[in-house]
């Protein structure tokens, strides 16, 4: 038997299953420092300073963001460990070649940023690893006075959820110790915190989640610096004593939060061939929302 469904029905139902698509970058919040839903054509490297597709498994496609938009889509293959990465300048950086930074001269202590992440139908292994941080970038070899890193947890069932793992690297004297990208030698870590809700677990396996991060370096010579996230506006984990700095920003040539990364590095490699999806990355300098309607209102951090 053959029924007749008016056009604007459908329409309705298209609209009910896909829900609002309440995000946009030509309307950001109040405090954006920066923002990308991807419906933008324009080439991502006149976005951001650095960008590696992974021989185009890494790149914005129609359709895989989210409620049916561009988005970011990842691929990985069995094995492989870096699918790809985006760099994000801001502020004011010592390094010349961190193109298409947002405001550069201008120094943030204090940022919140947000991406929305999917993984794929069939989707094994947890979470991936490295996902996003935020750092200092303090000198010319790429030296780091703090990172606060968002990525998975440990081996199963830790891998299900997200933690923040800050660092930092600056000494008990107030002195930038790193020497390079990624120190770990001379990194001083202060405390990893997971978070509450495992968003990689079988059964979160294909739902979009917003994920909020937000961190504040310490006032010189006090042990008052903040890094917490959110998932979905539910606070996951909060560290709000952390030492980031010492007093190394007494001195006003010293660099704060100047780069926001979003990644793809798999430490010991993806369990199969299998894709995950970026959408709606924000950084602020005010409190961020995943409800479009409550998007810049304060709320409380405990």
């Amino acid at each position: 038997m053959f029924f007749f469904v008016a056009p604007w029905l459908l329409f309705v139902l298209s609209a009910v299953s896909k829900g609002p698509d309440c995000f946009s970058c030509a309307n950001p919040p109040p405090g954006t420092i920066f923002c990308d839903d991807f419906e933008s054509e324009e080439p991502l490297r006149n976005r951001y300073f650095e960008y590696d597709d992974d021989q185009g498994d890494f790149i914005r496609m129609k359709g895989v963001g989210r409620n049916g938009s561009a988005g970011m889509r990842v691929k990985w293959q069995k094995g492989e460990v870096d699918a790809g990465k985006l760099h994000k300048a801001i502020g004011r950086s010592p390094d010349r070649n961190m193109f298409f930074a947002e405001m550069p001269e201008k120094d943030f202590n204090e940022i919140y940023w947000r991406m929305d992440i999917r993984l794929q139908s069939g989707w094994q292994g947890g979470g991936g690893d490295k996902l996003s941080r935020a750092t200092a970038i303090a000198g010319t070899n790429w030296q780091q006075s703090m990172i606060a890193h968002i990525w998975s947890g440990g081996k199963s069932p830790a891998n299900k959820y997200l933690v923040l793992d800050p660092a930092s690297g600056i000494n008990a004297k107030g002195e930038l110790v790193t020497k390079k990208y990624n120190d770990f030698d001379n990194l001083i870590w202060l405390g990893n915190k997971r978070g509450s809700l495992a968003i990689f677990n079988e059964k979160n396996i294909g739902k979009w989640f917003c994920v909020v991060a937000h961190v504040k370096l310490n006032t010189p010579g006090k042990s008052n610096g903040i890094f917490e996230f959110w998932i979905d506006n539910e606070l996951q984990a909060g560290s709000y004593d952390l030492d980031w700095h010492k007093d190394w920003n007494r001195n006003p040539g010293s660099y704060m939060i100047n780069a926001v990364f979003f990644e793809n590095y798999w430490n010991a490699g993806a369990p199969k061939d299998q894709e995950r999806y970026f959408d709606n990355i924000l950084i602020s300098t005010q409190p961020i929302s995943c409800e479009c309607e409550e998007t810049g209102k304060t709320r409380e951090k405990r």
